[in-house]
């Protein structure tokens, strides 16, 4: 009986929770879409930042081995959106 009731309340529960989901608001040309960020020195994104955006990403990559510790650090990358399809990118060297 005890499982009726918990199930019959969870069910109603949910069903009111129904109408809340999340939508997305429609896309237009003032808004630009979301950024997607690379892993400096470790993978480069296939998608191109918006015409005139600038996205700085930093990165520290620290490995524990053996004893040794090993600090990579800065992972710098800039970039800058120029054309629809085109990125400048600009990396800083690394320091190990």
């Amino acid at each position: 009986m005890l499982i009726r009731i918990s199930t019959a309340v969870l069910a109603s529960f949910l069903a009111a929770l129904a109408p809340l989901h999340a939508q997305d608001l429609p896309a237009t040309t003032d808004t630009p879409g979301p950024i997607v960020t690379d892993r400096p020195t470790v993978t480069n994104s296939s998608v191109v930042v918006p015409s005139g955006s600038l996205q700085a990403e930093n990165g520290l990559l620290v490995t524990d081995r053996q004893g040794q510790s090993i600090a990579d650090g800065p992972e710098t990358l800039v970039r800058f959106g120029i054309a629809t399809r085109t990125e400048l990118r600009f990396t800083a060297p690394n320091y190990y």
